[in-house]
């Protein structure tokens, strides 16, 4: 299984920013998206779309954090 991370240039077009400013960084934070540890610059796609679909109230967002997010299974392991 290939882990797929998105750039902070790529996650700014993807939502519409034509690059990653000051605004889109604001975005991120309120929407409590962060970076993967160690890897500035880079974020799990997968816990953007939870974080994304738990802002629209969509699915079970509400309860847990997805169990494939690749972020949240290092998280485990580490004990963080």
């Amino acid at each position: 299984m290939a882990v797929r991370l998105m750039h902070s240039e790529e996650l700014a077009a993807a939502l519409g920013y034509s690059r990653p400013h000051g605004s889109f960084r604001a975005f991120l934070k309120a929407m409590n998206i962060t970076p993967v540890p160690g890897r500035a610059g880079y974020y799990d796609p997968e816990l953007v779309r939870y974080r994304l679909n738990e802002a629209q109230g969509i699915g079970n967002a509400t309860t847990e954090t997805p169990e494939g997010s690749a972020v949240e299974k290092r998280r485990r392991r580490r004990g963080g």
